[in-house]
Order: C-alpha cells, then sequence, then structure tokens
C-alpha cells in the first residue's frame, strides 16, 4: 500500500521546549468587520432637473470641487434648516418622499439624475417636502437651487417657468391607530376614499373656526414648522393630496391656533367621525 502523504496545510512546526499552538480555523483567520458597510445606509433618491437647474449643478462641481452626492447633500441640509426641520431626524421617521399627482412640467425637457443619499438627510428631505406640500423631485430641485442662490452660483431658477404651480399637495399627519380605523370606518360609511375624508373634514374644522371658505389667491399653503418627534415609538405617519383651497384653510386654521398641521388635522378627523356617530374606542 503506499503511503499516505502528510497534509502540509495541518503540519505545524514546534521549536523545541514550546509547546504546540491549536491551529487557527478559517473563521479565526477572517478578518472581523467592525462596522456596517456605509454603502448599505445610503439611499437612492431621483429627481428630474431642469436645464437652467442642470447648469448650475455642474458650475457647483467645478467651483466647490465636490461630487454630486455631496451637493445634494449640503443643499438638502442647508433647504431643511431654512424651513426648520429638526437636525437629527429620529430612527423611526418617515423616509418615504411624497411623488406628485401629475408631473407639471410646463414643457420643459427634464433630465433625471439620482443619488445616494444619507438616512439622516432622507429623512429631513421627506420632511421638508410633506411641508411644503411638494413631490420628492420638486422639493430637490428647490434645494438645490436655494443652496445655489446662497453660493452664488450664476443663473436663475424661476419655478414657475420650470414648474406649473400644484393643483394638489402632499399633506401628512402622525395618526394613532384608533383615528386611522375611525377614518376608514368613515370612508366605508360615506363611499369617499380617504382624500375625501380629509377634505370634508379639514374644510368642515376651518369654517366652524372662521377660516373663510374660498382662500385668495396665493394664500400661504406651508404648514407651520412642526415640532421635534420622539425618538421612537408614537404614531405612525399618513397622508392624502389635498386641493390647494383645502390646503390654504388647513394653513390658515393651524395659524389661527399657534397649532401644527397634524395636530389640526388629527382633531378635525375625530370631529369628522364624531360627527357621523362612530364611536370612539375606550381607554
Amino acid at each position: 500500500m503506499p503511503r499516505k502523504q502528510p497534509d502540509t496545510r495541518s503540519v505545524v512546526f514546534v521549536e523545541p521546549g514550546k509547546a504546540a499552538a491549536e491551529p487557527q480555523t478559517s473563521a479565526q483567520r477572517r478578518p472581523m468587520r467592525l462596522r456596517e458597510a456605509q454603502w448599505t445606509n445610503l439611499h437612492s433618491t431621483s429627481a428630474r432637473l431642469d436645464p437652467d437647474t442642470d447648469d448650475r449643478l455642474t458650475a457647483a462641481v467645478k467651483r466647490t470641487k465636490q461630487g454630486i452626492q455631496d451637493i445634494w447633500e449640503e443643499a438638502i441640509n442647508f433647504f431643511a434648516d431654512q424651513n426648520g426641520i429638526q437636525e437629527e431626524m429620529p430612527a423611526n421617521a418617515n423616509m418615504e418622499l411624497p411623488s406628485p399627482a401629475e408631473y407639471r412640467t410646463a414643457g420643459q425637457d427634464l433630465a433625471r439624475a439620482t443619488v445616494r443619499l444619507t438616512t439622516n438627510t432622507r429623512a429631513r428631505l421627506a420632511a421638508v417636502a410633506s411641508r411644503l406640500g411638494l413631490g420628492g423631485s420638486e422639493c430637490v430641485v428647490e434645494a438645490l437651487n436655494a443652496w445655489f442662490d446662497e453660493l452664488g452660483i450664476p443663473g436663475e431658477y424661476d419655478r414657475d417657468k420650470v414648474v406649473a404651480r400644484p393643483t394638489l399637495y402632499s399633506t401628512g399627519a402622525r395618526l394613532d391607530d384608533a383615528t386611522r380605523k375611525r377614518v376608514k370606518t368613515a370612508a366605508e360609511r360615506t363611499g369617499k376614499n380617504l382624500q375625501g375624508v380629509w377634505e370634508e373634514a379639514i374644510n368642515a374644522y376651518a369654517s366652524r373656526h372662521g377660516v373663510p371658505e374660498t382662500m385668495p389667491q396665493g394664500a400661504e399653503v406651508a404648514l407651520p414648522t412642526p415640532r421635534k418627534v420622539k425618538a421612537s415609538g408614537g404614531p405612525k405617519p399618513a397622508s392624502v393630496r389635498l386641493t390647494e383651497n383645502t390646503r390654504a384653510r388647513l394653513v390658515a386654521a393651524c395659524v389661527q391656533q399657534s397649532r401644527t398641521g397634524g395636530e389640526v388635522i388629527a382633531e378635525a378627523l375625530n370631529d369628522f367621525c364624531d360627527r357621523l356617530g362612530i364611536p370612539r374606542p375606550e381607554r
């Protein structure tokens, strides 16, 4: 029988007077990962850029020597600061970006651009878009041009020439489970969709508080600066698209009472459910 050759991979040389060390396993030889790969914490985010914004972005890259992702990060965080969004978003912050019900290009050719945003910046973008009632793409363009203006990058951005005034405004509020169930019941009972329930509830609430039924053209549609959100737990966000007049009436009611949009919406919805005779859950 031929002699079996030793496996050189398992041979260990032992110096005289020293004990043989235990051979390392493959798991021991494998380098330890100390932290999560950074790319897993980035969120793909897209926007459609008009030619003027695209040209200003190119100029900003040349002037600052920064990459496009870094410029988007700085622009969005600057814009969020300007609109009162908290600097550090909570772990449970909403990351979903509103999308416009109709893309109002006003005849412009738009170029699609995509970058990966850090988690906090993405959450701040979602928050400021919700507050202003803009789609995520529209909000990115607004943020970029605000930042370019701050840097003194040549060029002008005329929003009215690029994007027509919205007809629907994305509007969100944090609703507890009980309110959500009551609103769903209200929709079933009235035959309306959720947007219809929100519209009727907010308009009824605004009328009871003396807000004009028809708001003047160009009325404010940006909701008051939100308060800081708790770091974890709490009600989940819900959103619908409100017509311009209803959105303006909501803003007017918020300003009148020095309350946030979420607070007014939650009260308006529960008042609406009360009038329909939908019982509140027992505490």
